[in-house]
């Protein structure tokens, strides 16, 4: 009788001083820990911008019940934070194909974000967590 078994791994997870957010197919936003904390002390609800030039989405901390502001939702882990994004990438024609996972920039001014990868870029799907290495495994965008 043999006894070769294939064990499932799982993933590794990845770090949480990443800042990091995953654009979800839904056109959710989920933010890292870490790229909450880029935005500021106690910020709850942020405006979202676009730079078409340079495929450029910003997020910047906005007053509550001004126009255009969205609410940053906690999520089931206490940690990072949600932003229902659907309306601003239909406003802007960005068709969200595929969840992925993409770095978080300072951009200045309070502003923070991440750059949209061209079409056909590699990116790292969202499942695609850090190896214990530090490696990336890269997929081809869709």
């Amino acid at each position: 009788m043999g006894t070769e078994f294939e064990f499932f791994e799982g993933t590794a997870t990845v770090n949480s001083t990443s800042p990091r957010v995953t654009v979800r197919k839904a056109g959710q936003l989920v933010l890292a820990e870490a790229a909450v904390a880029m935005l500021g002390e106690g910020v709850e609800t942020v405006q979202i911008g676009y730079n078409a030039k340079s495929r450029v989405v910003g997020i910047r901390p906005a007053a509550e019940g001004g126009r255009g502001v969205l609410k940053l939702r906690a999520q089931p882990n206490g940690r990072s934070r949600l932003v229902d994004a659907k309306r601003f990438f239909a406003h802007r024609g960005l068709a969200v194909d595929k969840a992925r996972g993409l770095e978080v920039e300072d951009f200045g001014g309070g502003i923070v974000g991440f750059r949209l990868p061209e079409e056909g870029a590699e990116v790292e799907p969202p499942s695609a967590k850090a190896t214990k290495t530090g490696g990336r495994r890269k997929v081809a965008a869709g």
